[in-house]
């Protein structure tokens, strides 16, 4: 590797601690840079020393404290590329759930905002056991990443699931999350709507919906990954892209698509991901609409960016369609009308799809041709819709 990956390893108190000497091992082999973690718990099954003499370092325990690093959890959560804790068990995996700071290792993984995989060790009826389940499901969504456990025999004499991965197996996770990736979108400029858009009915008021902008975030950040110059043109939300992507902040319709054709210039494609609302008043009051005034009010059809950049440019365009009902000939009749490249359609509700941190969509596009993403927190689901439109694109 020309740039070593570097693996932060927690430790923690499971009999299969033992193997962590020997993910150590391996980890160093392949070219990663390894610093090790340990909880209280874990020094009753290993020892320090032997992480000391695998590593050519100190390893830092539960209650490290180093006088010039006051704040040694941001530093080692700066440090890394990937936190990896092996073995993982049931009390590690609900405190990770729930959040809390109580040691070292635990401070360092809230402090973390890359990738967390996790290990498991524990007995069969522990593993099986609805809070451990449900602990499980919840962090799976928040889209950490899970190796194991695996079926066989246990310590304890009995056999299910619950046994920690070999450490050969883990690695090869490890190896297939940390690998370098093809920058499917190198060179090319997308533009990406995001968020909802405001209209306003008088000062004070607005017509606007419930999108939080996190898929369309997501979906910029991906394409960014790639390598593609991204250009995010954002509604009003509080979700945040990365730093690096040129973004662009409006309030209304008009104000994105004013703001997407001002970018529209060498552009390859066209992502359309924001919730524009449908319709605008028809006569804006200058003055605050008085609560007992108010009778009905006239509404209009709003304009439609994603029909006008379809039809305007020859372009590879992509639409986003939220469907309540009939997921499947909606998405297909908005292909034909907007004439769009592709269809992302989801189904919405008032507790799935937007203002949610899962969804699933489905891609409709050429003559009948579909492709469904389950369902998953959307900073993954926005990676796999990447790697897909990369397959349509090209």
């Amino acid at each position: 590797m020309s740039k070593k990956t570097k693996i932060l390893l927690g430790v923690t108190g499971g009999i299969a601690a033992y193997k962590a000497a020997e993910i150590t091992r391996l980890l160093i082999k392949k070219g990663y840079l390894v610093k090790v973690i340990m909880t209280r718990t874990a020094e009753d099954f290993i020892t320090p020393l032997t992480f000391e003499t695998l590593t050519n370092e100190g390893v830092y325990q539960y209650n490290t404290v180093i006088k010039d690093k006051p704040m040694l959890h941001i530093d080692l959560a700066r440090w890394a590329d990937l936190i990896l804790i092996a073995p993982t068990t049931a009390e590690f995996l609900s405190k990770i759930m729930h959040g809390r700071a109580e040691d070292l290792l635990t401070t360092t993984c809230l402090a973390f905002d890359k990738k967390i995989v996790l290990a498991p060790s524990m007995n069969k009826n522990m593993w099986a056991n609805k809070a451990t389940q449900e602990n499980y499901k919840a962090l799976k969504r928040r889209g950490l990443i899970f190796s194991g456990p695996d079926f066989g025999s246990q310590a304890c004499g009995d056999i299910g699931t619950g046994r920690m991965k070999e450490p050969e197996d883990i690695i090869e996770d490890i190896k297939s999350l940390t690998k370098k990736k093809l920058k499917l979108f190198e060179n090319k400029k997308i533009v990406i709507t995001a968020g909802p858009t405001q209209e306003f009915i008088d000062p004070v008021r607005y017509l606007s919906n419930r999108s939080s902008g996190m898929m369309g975030c997501e979906i910029a950040n991906a394409f960014y990954d790639h390598g593609a110059k991204v250009i995010l043109v954002k509604g009003p939300c509080s979700y945040k892209e990365k730093d690096e992507i040129d973004s662009i902040e409006v309030k209304s319709a008009q104000d994105m698509l004013l703001s997407v054709e001002n970018n529209m210039s060498n552009c390859d494609i066209f992502v359309s991901v924001a919730a524009v609302s449908d319709f605008i008043v028809k006569d804006l009051s200058k003055e605050k609409i008085k609560s007992e005034s108010i009778s009905n009010l006239e509404l209009e059809k709003n304009t439609d960016i994603l029909k006008t950049i379809s039809q305007k440019y020859n372009i590879f365009s992509i639409g986003f369609a939220a469907e309540t009902s009939e997921l499947k000939s909606n998405a297909i009749k908005k292909l034909k009308e907007k004439k769009v490249s592709v269809i992302a359609a989801n189904k919405v509700s008032f507790s799935e799809g937007i203002d949610n941190e899962n969804n699933a969509i489905t891609l409709y596009w050429g003559n009948g041709l579909e492709k469904n993403l389950g369902l998953k927190n959307k900073k993954d689901l926005a990676i796999e819709f990447v790697e897909e439109i990369s397959n349509i694109y090209n």
